[in-house]
């Protein structure tokens, strides 16, 4: 005993140790190693350095303090026990102890008992070194993996059959399941649940059915949506098929497949799931790109077929089974029928009784799809479900390769399935692409940046598949809602979220495992403040209007597109940027559920990618920057080409200062002063509605508790506040608002466009009709702008139509034609330009707004391009020359209904017509102002919608969801920064263009349109009260009546002010109306509407008071004349005048002295006499037809007048005062006849000339013929039109004045000269001085002649009185 005791590594157990199963690490119970030879060392084993073995591994199921169903705590975690190695070893110091001690025989003794020993240590036990079935066959699957599992059952007998025989069994972890199992004494069973889950998932039923041979090589694919492990069984459930269960070994091949392509970045790691890997190693944190769904889509289509399984459907394990058949495979299809179906219409809502509920099952389930999420500052759960992230494409489901699950990373990562585009037109066979892989390698992969335009063409992944599916739906059976191969266009199905996302986004976790704070996907969506980051998914179904009979109902594509273009930002990431669904190929058949899938990936080259707003703004103001220089290089352009073929003698030199001075100045004061009260009072708006986004963000996200809502109910009939109506409400309040700030400023407005310039005194009655003429016009004018407003509306309507943007171009054109025919019916509607300008303001403001629904930015630019076009051909063109083309073609008409005549009617009625002609032709006149003026006109409508479109384009963007016209433009938030930053860029570079087509309207039309504005801005200067619509007499009565009023304005600050704020009037109605019929929203059903509408009303008076006394403090608009008028204050007051009267006086005083020097009776009379030629040369351009025709009672009576002096002139030549009178002669039958045939004649030399005289102005020369001078050069005609009218009676012998034929007749037969003033002078300066030396020549014998004439007696009184008295008073002169 005593030598084993000494020599012996084992030694006997006690009983002791025995029992309380204590003896050492030995797994034999007798025997124990000896420690007084031995000494111990504990190992821990890591495989990452981090994490060992001796340390215990608790993690929670759930965030939640208990599980629901479980029986202990220790069930309710998941517990990896510390696990550690024990190395026991002979001391060195014993081993020599014992040799050096021992003799020879002992020696012997102990190496025989070491190897004994050694013996015994070695030997292999089955419980630790066994083969462990358990743990064999495992795979681990981190998150977002996908295997392709393929069995090769081709050898199978034939007798053996799927589900009798054998069965094919896949077991994930983590699971957790109930099962019921027997209890301890057999005699009954119990409920208990079992972590992991002892049963295997469910297989998909296209394997499981009947009809699908299991004799071939089936295909499978497991996609982990989560962290796990899983293990494939081919389980015996038949003993007769035991003696053939070798055949399944070595049946199955498994391929492992992970994103990697979307975002290639190095370095992206995370932990694993401790619940998969004991020590939580580090694995790659891949991202793909996420598919929002959310409640809104599913309102306005079916749900999808193919929504995740949630909760108690993934008890067996996060993963999506699905069916692999290839198209090639003659495997029949079976669809998931209800296996897929999603839960009804409540999907959105929580199946559980609480918010806790549902955060603890979220908890054990692992679950991503919920609406669980935590308050920051109570701390309780609330369920909100609204969207929800898939890792796949939602509604295409039941396809080849894929089953019910696609996702978009496994279709387009394949190398060996993505194809590029076939040969087309579009991509030819020598197409560069086509020398690159559709998926290059990484260090081929070429970016697109925003200095990359010279490279143009990225170098990314192109992929393109076509996959067979079939529809789910029961084609013949509709639903409530349309499906979505039942969805119009312009319909967003899903979004994207244009970057890739990872884990922790996925998931809604901070880490692999649960925690409190969880909110699904929904949680990383609900963090995302811009619409921007995601791209809608939108239908096109435009090649359905091709379907003969229609295709609204029952109408099906066979072929389903998928269009995802993206942005290889740089050469690791990818950024989708749009995505298209297209449907074509349609018919009827509801018998056929097949349809084929094709979905394009590709990246976007330079040019797509700046339609796309790809690049920072930096880039794009640049390139707003170039459109601005572009366009005004065309306007040079065109200036120079007009130019270089004016017909102007004396062509204005370009003029950029001068008119810059005039035009903008007015335009933006005004449109400052205007849009100011405007922009105060929409900002009072916004408080009311929308302040808690700035206020309370936090506290108050909804404003549930901001003003109104927290006061007041929604409805007269609700009781309390119901949060689901309280956006539409706020939305139909916000719209009440912008109503009422419409109608406030309409009153404003209409008392300013249609001022009362009556004096206070007694009303008598010519002052009572014009009072009621004015409350007549104010009336007509608001009833105008509202119903244009109303009109307005229904195009902003028209431009929510899907295919809008594909008809953008007609639609502009029509928009175009429509203003024309519109603005026709406004001008005879409200009888004045002046209040016509604001409401056709409105519409073109409309026009530009509509526009933003192009299908893209390029669309956009292009409609602005386009537009400018259009500008130049209206301003240039259309304007001026309208009532020339209306009369060519009022008098092609009138010569046809005269040629009607002439053959079937008498010659009455062609006298008849004749003179009805005569009478009504047009006025050719270009030296006219009204044409100036109504051009002018159009271009300050235009210039004020230029400065108010980023204006209204801030409010838009500022109500976004209240208006909710971006959104149905389909315009992202962040995108309408480019939008507002276009439309300020542009500004200057169109004020230029302006300027540079004002001066070829100069050269075109011959206008003096800087000396218009020049004038116009002296008289707005001279006003003689502030406000220039209260001046009375000021109307220029020469001018077109329905002009009178605008050029009283003289386009100065005030009559841009005053449009700008009726402008606004009219497109905050608009925008008002389409809230409230956005919202459904009842307005006398709203406690608040009262309230409302006092609080704008309040703000809009306070506004107005406000800005009105800062500017009189100021001294805006102050009239120049009373600082002139300096004198009349100083004689008024018996004081010296004050500092700021003698500051006026040194301002004034020389203006004043010049004012009087010029106004001196002797200068008036010696400019007069100094430019006397000029003037009489002058007269005929100034005495158009139409002032003759104004102003015919007052000429009469100053030439009258003048005649009278005349003849006073006359009988006063005689110095005798016995002056003879001379009575009329009586007139007798022949004199009569011969003084109605003078008057005949005179009668028609009058029309002839008339009707030839534009005739004879067109055929002015460029220089005279004479001395070649291109100054005030004038046109004659060689022969008379007395003399010219006798040829044509005697050519055509007819006394009947043909218009038409005369004017021919004229053309062949008259020759002009084109002749200058100063040679005009000349001429008859000569003809004087022969007319002179021949009545001194003749004064010799003038007695003779008199005598020698046959004169009666009174004319030879006559001669010798007027003789005599001329001859007196020359006499007189000379001494």
């Amino acid at each position: 005993g005593l030598r084993k005791r000494i020599y012996s590594l084992f030694i006997a157990c006690s009983e002791d140790e025995n029992s309380g199963e204590s003896c050492g690490d030995i797994t034999t119970a007798a025997p124990k190693l000896n420690p007084c030879l031995t000494q111990r060392i504990i190992v821990d084993i890591s495989n990452n350095g981090e994490k060992f073995s001796g340390e215990t591994t608790i993690v929670p199921y759930s965030s939640q303090e208990s599980v629901s169903g479980a029986s202990s705590n220790e069930d309710s975690t998941h517990q990896v026990l510390s696990s550690h190695a024990v190395y026991e070893f002979v001391l060195q110091d014993s081993l020599d102890m014992l040799q050096l001690g021992s003799t020879v025989i002992e020696k012997k003794h102990l190496v025989s008992s070491f190897n004994s020993d050694a013996y015994l240590c070695r030997r292999s036990l089955v419980h630790e070194e066994g083969r462990r079935l358990e743990e064999e066959g495992w795979f681990e699957s981190p998150y977002m993996s996908r295997f392709h599992l393929s069995f090769d059952w081709r050898h199978l007998p034939s007798h053996l059959v799927y589900n009798e025989h054998y069965k094919l069994a896949i077991y994930v972890v983590p699971s957790r399941c109930h099962e019921s199992k027997c209890n301890e004494f057999s005699r009954g069973h119990s409920y208990k649940e079992n972590i992991p889950c002892l049963q295997p998932v469910e297989l998909p039923v296209w394997f499981t059915d009947e009809t699908v041979d299991k004799n071939q090589v089936i295909n499978m694919t497991l996609t982990s949506l989560d962290d796990s492990r899983f293990r494939v069984e081919i389980q015996i459930i038949n003993g007769l098929a035991l003696p053939v269960a070798s055949f399944f070994k070595r049946t199955m091949s498994v391929l492992m497949e992970r994103p990697q392509r979307a975002n290639t970045s190095p370095g992206m790691e995370r932990r694993m799931s401790p619940f998969v890997s004991w020590e939580e190693k580090g694995v790659d944190n891949p991202k793909i790109f996420g598919v929002r769904y959310d409640e809104g889509h599913s309102q306005k289509v079916s749900l999808p077929r193919n929504l995740p399984p949630r909760w108690k459907r993934f008890e067996r394990g996060r993963a999506l089974i699905g069916m692999n058949a290839t198209y090639e495979n003659s495997v029949p299809t079976i669809k998931d029928g209800n296996a897929s179906s999603p839960e009804g219409t409540d999907f959105w809502d929580n199946p559980y009784q609480s918010a806790k509920q549902a955060k603890l099952q979220s908890d054990i389930y692992f679950e991503t799809f919920h609406g669980v999420s935590q308050d920051g500052h109570s701390g309780s759960y609330k369920y909100e479900h609204g969207s929800l992230i898939l890792p796949y494409l939602p509604y295409f489901s039941n396809c080849r390769e894929f089953d019910s699950h696609v996702p978009l990373w496994a279709l387009v990562e394949s190398a060996t399935q993505c194809r590029l585009p076939g040969v087309t037109e579009e991509f030819p066979n020598d197409w560069w692409r086509r020398e690159i892989p559709p998926l290059p390698h990484q260090d081929d992969v070429k970016s697109i940046g925003p200095s990359d335009f010279m490279r143009f063409y990225p170098v990314a992944d192109w992929c393109e598949r076509n996959l067979h599916c079939n529809f789910e739906e029961d084609l013949p059976k509709p639903d409530v809602t349309p499906r979505w191969f039942e969805a119009e266009s312009g319909t967003v199905l899903f979004s994207m979220i244009r970057d890739p996302i990872d884990y922790y986004q996925y998931t809604g976790r901070e880490s692999s495992t649960v925690g409190k704070n969880d909110g699904g996907g929904q949680k990383f969506i609900d963090g995302i403040n811009t619409l921007q980051t995601f791209i809608p998914a939108k239908v096109d179904r435009s090649s359905a209007l091709n379907i003969e009979g229609g295709c609204a109902t029952a109408c099906f594509p066979r072929k389903v597109t998928v269009d995802i273009s993206y942005h290889q930002v740089d050469v690791y990431s990818k950024r989708i940027v749009q995505i298209n669904v297209l449907y074509d190929k349609f018919d009827k058949d509801v018998s056929n559920d097949n349809y084929e899938l094709k979905v394009n990936f590709y990246a976007l080259n330079y040019q797509e990618l700046v339609i796309k707003f790809a690049f920072s703004r930096g880039l794009f103001l640049l390139l707003f920057t170039q459109i601005g220089v572009g366009t005004v290089i065309a306007a040079f352009i065109y200036w120079a080409v007009v130019r270089l073929t004016t017909n102007l003698e004396r062509p204005p030199s370009l003029r950029i200062t001068g008119f810059l001075y005039l035009t903008f100045p007015p335009a933006l004061v005004g449109f400052t002063l205007g849009i100011l009260p405007i922009a105060i009072v929409t900002a009072a708006v916004f408080y009311l509605m929308k302040g808690y986004l700035v206020f309370t963000p936090d506290t108050d996200p909804e404003g549930r508790r901001w003003l109104f809502p927290s006061s007041t109910r929604l409805h007269y009939s609700d009781v309390s506040i119901d949060p689901d109506n309280l956006q539409a409400t706020r939305q139909g309040r916000t719209g009440l608002a912008f109503l009422t700030m419409a109608l406030i400023s309409f009153y404003f407005t209409t008392k300013m466009f249609v001022p009362n310039r009556s004096s206070s005194g007694d009303v008598t009655d010519q002052q009572g009709n014009a009072r009621a003429l004015i409350n007549w016009k104010r009336g007509n004018l608001i009833c105008s702008s509202v119903i244009m407003s109303l009109f307005l509306v229904i195009i902003v309507e028209w431009s929510f139509w899907g295919s809008f943007g594909t008809y953008i171009w007609e639609a502009i054109i029509g928009m175009k034609l429509l203003s024309i025919f519109v603005g026709s019916v406004v001008d005879k509607q409200l009888g004045e330009a002046l209040l016509s300008a604001p409401v056709m303001t409105s519409m073109g403001l409309v026009q530009g707004i509509v526009t933003m629904s192009a299908n893209d930015f390029m669309d956009f630019l292009l409609s602005y391009i386009v537009g400018f076009g259009f500008l130049i051909l209206e301003r240039m063109y259309v304007g001026p020359l309208q009532a020339e083309v209306f009369g060519w073609v009022y008098d092609a008409f009138n010569s046809g209904l005269e040629r009607l005549h002439s053959l079937f009617g008498s010659s009455q009625e062609k006298a008849t017509s004749g003179n009805l002609e005569d009478a009504s032709l047009p006025e050719e006149n270009n030296e006219t102002v009204e044409p100036l003026l109504g051009s002018y006109a159009s271009y300050s409508c235009d210039t004020l919608s230029l400065l108010y479109t980023p204006f209204i384009m801030l409010v838009i963007m500022a109500f976004r969801d209240e208006a909710e016209i971006t959104k149905l433009y389909g315009i992202k938030e962040d995108d309408m920064e480019y939008y507002v930053l276009f439309a300020l860029a542009i500004i200057p570079f169109q004020i230029i263009a302006d300027i540079l087509l004002h001066n070829a309207l100069e050269l075109l039309h011959g206008w003096k349109m800087h000396e218009y504005l020049e004038y116009c801005r002296v008289r707005f200067q001279q006003r003689e009260v502030w406000w220039k619509g209260l001046e009375t007499n000021t109307l220029d009565v020469c001018i077109e009546e329905s002009l009178q009023s605008m050029d009283q304005q003289c386009f100065s600050s005030q009559y841009y002010m005053l449009n700008t704020i009726h402008v606004s009037a009219m497109i905050y109605f608009v925008l008002g109306v389409e809230m409230m019929a956005r919202a459904k929203y009842t307005v006398f059903g709203d406690p608040a509407m009262f309230p409302i509408i006092a609080s704008i009303l309040l703000c809009s008076m306070g506004t107005k008071l406000l800005l009105t006394s800062i500017a009189r403090m100021f001294g805006l608009w102050r009239i120049k004349h009373e600082k002139r008028r300096w004198h009349s204050k100083v004689m008024s007051t018996e004081a010296n005048p004050n500092i700021e009267q003698w500051e006026d006086v040194q301002v004034d005083h020389d203006q004043h002295v010049m004012e009087q020097r010029i106004t001196d009776q002797t200068f008036r009379y010696k400019f007069l006499n100094y430019n006397r030629s000029w003037i009489l040369s002058q007269l005929p351009d100034m005495l158009t037809p139409r002032i003759t025709a104004n102003q015919r009672p007052y000429m009469i009576n100053q030439f009258a007048r003048i005649l009278g002096q005349v003849n006073g002139d006359i009988s006063s030549d005689s110095d005798s005062d016995d002056e003879q009178e001379f009575h009329s002669a009586p007139m007798t039958s022949s004199t009569r006849t011969l003084a109605r045939t003078w008057l005949m004649q005179a009668n028609r030399r009058l029309r002839l000339k008339k009707l030839v005289q534009p005739l004879i102005q067109q055929s002015k020369g460029t220089e005279c013929q004479i001395c070649l001078s291109r100054n005030l050069l004038q046109v004659e005609s060689l022969h008379s039109i007395e003399d010219i009218d006798e040829q044509f009676k005697s050519s055509y012998g007819s006394e009947e004045i043909d218009q038409v034929l005369f004017k021919r007749f004229w053309q062949r037969n008259q020759r002009y000269q084109t002749i200058c003033l100063p040679c005009i002078q000349r001429r008859n300066g000569k003809e004087k001085e022969q007319i002179i030396q021949g009545d001194l020549s003749s004064d010799e014998n003038s007695g003779d002649n008199l005598a020698s004439d046959d004169l009666t007696q009174s004319s030879e009184a006559i001669l010798a009185s007027w003789y005599a008295a001329a001859k007196s008073n020359v006499e007189r002169r000379l001494s």
